[in-house]
């Protein structure tokens, strides 16, 4: 039996940075043609907003602001920039935080969409568009009467339906399938609660055999949450200090990407050379717009236990050996018990 073809489809998020909700955008779509935006592509095709005639600037992605259920219309444009015709499906779907990085991802069409992606509706979501042309398509994103003041977050994907390439891994055959996604940030009218907590702040080390003469290394990990209903790009200090407040190692202040609300990260660094014999207390400061000020800690004592016991074992086979060598060295040269020896 041939291995199993499986199709994986890379969802590329348009827009470079985020959007401020804008005021006003849940109004009806003007029907007059509309000019291509500064949509997000990958060479072969982009996705992206299509301008209506009273915009007066061009959208990089989609920004609406209205009520919990309001229904938005707007229309989104894919350009098929070869020269060969393209089927596409199209799509809504939620976004999320990559675990690793925080970068943004937009779901795949398999995986079940619970916010934006859930309540976008698409007029033609199956389109082939020919070469060097353009489809503009409406769509409507019903917002459910109780949906929770803050914003959500998704986009509207174009996925290629034919499989590109084929690539082994492990043991099956991975088709390789290609996407374009344009973000739709969405605003429900009500109060913004940011919020931002750490979690899971822990220190692993690997002890040298021989320390004070060869580095350790070590490891800090913690996970960043948006606990709020709003976006979130924290800045992060991470310090560690040993016995009377000794600073011991400082990484460098970082800007982590913007974490969507109920999302989160897992943030590592490397720590070369931890120290070998110390209380060590490494602290965690997390700052992000709007007064937002979290901190978390933890401790650990750095004894270099290996060191330790190659010590104690070598005590351990002296103590036990060094009198038989004693003995031995003195039935060898003569002596006995009460007997001395002169040597010249």
């Amino acid at each position: 039996m041939s291995p199993l073809l499986r199709i994986a489809a890379a969802a590329v998020a348009a827009g470079l940075a985020a959007a401020a909700a804008a005021p006003g955008a849940a109004a009806a779509v003007a029907r007059a043609p509309a000019a291509p935006g500064p949509a997000t592509g990958n060479g072969a095709w982009s996705v992206g907003p299509a301008n209506r005639s009273a915009a007066p600037a061009a959208r990089p992605f989609f920004a609406f602001e209205a009520p919990a259920g309001a229904t938005v219309r707007d229309v989104v444009r894919i350009t098929n920039l070869t020269e060969a015709p393209i089927a596409f499906e199209v799509y809504g779907t939620d976004a999320y935080n990559t675990p690793r990085d925080a970068g943004f991802a937009l779901r795949a069409a398999e995986e079940t969409s619970r916010g934006v992606g859930a309540w976008i509706s698409l007029r033609a979501a199956s389109p082939k568009i020919p070469g060097g042309k353009a489809r503009e398509i409406p769509f409507t994103l019903k917002i459910p009467a109780d949906a929770t003041p803050g914003e959500h977050i998704g986009g509207i994907v174009a996925l290629h339906t034919a499989v590109e390439s084929v690539q082994r891994s492990g043991g099956a055959r991975v088709g390789i399938r290609r996407a374009v996604g344009a973000r739709v940030y969405l605003r429900v009218t009500g109060p913004l609660t940011p919020g931002m907590r750490a979690d899971g702040l822990g220190v692993a080390r690997t002890e040298p055999l021989v320390p004070f003469v060869r580095s350790g290394r070590g490891t800090v990990r913690y996970t960043i949450v948006n606990t709020g209903n709003q976006r979130i790009s924290p800045t992060a200090r991470v310090r560690a200090t040993g016995v009377f407040g000794r600073e011991v190692k400082r990484w460098p202040d970082r800007r982590i990407p913007e974490i969507l609300p109920g999302e989160r990260t897992e943030i590592t660094l490397p720590w070369n050379g931890p120290p070998a014999l110390d209380r060590v207390t490494v602290r965690v400061e997390l700052t992000a717009a709007g007064g937002i000020d979290v901190r978390a800690q933890t401790r650990f004592t750095a004894v270099p236990w290996p060191a330790l016991l190659v010590l104690a074992g070598t005590v351990f086979v002296l103590w036990s050996v060094l009198p038989r060598l004693i003995r031995r060295w003195r039935e060898r040269a003569g002596l006995t018990s009460g007997e001395t020896g002169v040597f010249m």
